[in-house]
């Protein structure tokens, strides 16, 4: 299979805690990909951006799986917000299997 690249869209409800998932990556593999984001953001330092104050927040992660890159685009203003946001969505979706190989993402 050959891919330029995974797309995991997230939209987040804040007044009732909703998560909208859409993109190529398959649900199962979903919560891995998230996480392997995060753990690249251990020890990125602190943001000190203002947060945006919405009630939704979209947060588009791209994964480069050849060079083992993420992209990501968000309207929350701030590195703090978008990170907690991406925590309560992976509680969302702890209860699903997780996959073991990076290369079963695609759909």
């Amino acid at each position: 299979m050959s891919l330029d690249f995974l797309t995991l869209d997230i939209t987040y409800h804040l007044n009732d805690r909703r998560v909208e998932i859409n993109g190529d990556v398959r649900e199962e593999c979903q919560s891995d990909l998230i996480t392997e984001f995060l753990r690249g953001e251990v020890g990125a330092g602190v943001d000190n951006s203002p947060a945006n104050e919405r009630e939704r927040y979209n947060i588009s992660i791209r994964w480069y799986p050849h060079m083992d890159r993420f992209v990501v685009n968000d309207n929350t203003g701030n590195k703090g917000l978008r990170n907690g946001i991406l925590c309560d969505v992976l509680r969302t979706l702890s209860g699903k299997q997780i996959s073991s190989s990076a290369y079963d993402y695609a759909i």
